[in-house]
């Protein structure tokens, strides 16, 4: 990528939010940088009209988007990313500002590596950042156990796997109690550029490069679009309605 454009787009990502580049890497200013980057949906909109031929619509091809144009699409239209270009971006923002990081692979229901997100180090402690599934917050490994957070709407629990080192499982539970339901697991091992490209040219013939998809929380709900159906979730429950050929 452009790193001159880049440290132009970050520096006014940063600015942005009242934030700057950290004098010294810490657990406060990580909080920081990662709440602000979670102001970016996740959405595939941006994927899907970056990988159509406009001479040819039904051809798709592999664009990946850059981090200055991630950090550029937000400053200038409000648009965010998918796992892989936000993962991606996040990763190369936070090495600009001065931290020890890496990506790394996940599995969901639907298959093996095809979720990823970003590992920071911190004084001997390693940090889950994924903003792609908008985690709220970066959220400690833990060494066995769990590690639970609470969100605006959801709480978040990070399971380590047993039997398998480096392998942690995220559940969710709903703001009206419920059982947990497993989202993903991430691997908490380093890939390098020719295999997270690898999988990132793999995801663009996902079936929901061709699905209106849309996730984004906000101080009192999240909200969850999938084709014409659109999700309300609050601490009081959840609220669902169709707008398909709705006007306006």
């Amino acid at each position: 990528h452009d790193q001159k454009r880049f440290a132009s787009a970050a520096s006014a990502f940063l600015k942005s939010f009242g934030l700057g580049a950290p004098q010294q890497p810490c657990t406060d200013s990580l909080q920081q940088l990662y709440r602000a980057f979670t102001n970016l949906p996740y959405e595939n909109v941006s994927k899907i009209l970056g990988s159509r031929d406009e001479s040819n619509p039904s051809l798709v091809t592999t664009s990946f988007r850059t981090p200055e144009e991630v950090l550029e699409g937000y400053l200038n239209s409000r648009l965010g990313g998918t796992c892989f270009s936000l993962t991606h971006c996040l990763y190369t923002l936070l090495r600009h500002c001065g931290y020890n990081c890496w990506r790394t692979l996940g599995d969901m229901s639907h298959g093996p590596n095809i979720h990823c997100a970003a590992m920071v180090r911190l004084q001997g402690s390693d940090y889950l950042c994924d903003a792609g599934y908008l985690l709220p917050e970066p959220i400690l490994l833990p060494n066995s156990g769990h590690t639970r957070v609470q969100g605006k709407i959801y709480r978040y629990i990070l399971q380590a796997e047993r039997g398998e080192p480096g392998a942690f499982s995220l559940f969710t539970e709903p703001p009206a109690g419920g059982d947990a339901r497993w989202r993903y697991r991430i691997h908490n091992m380093a890939v390098d550029d020719q295999t997270f490209e690898y999988h990132w040219e793999c995801s663009f013939s996902a079936s929901m490069n061709s699905q209106l998809v849309l996730s984004r929380s906000t101080t009192e709900s999240h909200v969850f679009v999938h084709k014409h159906s659109v999700r309300h979730t609050t601490a009081n429950g959840k609220h669902n309605e169709n707008v398909r050929g709705r006007v306006g």
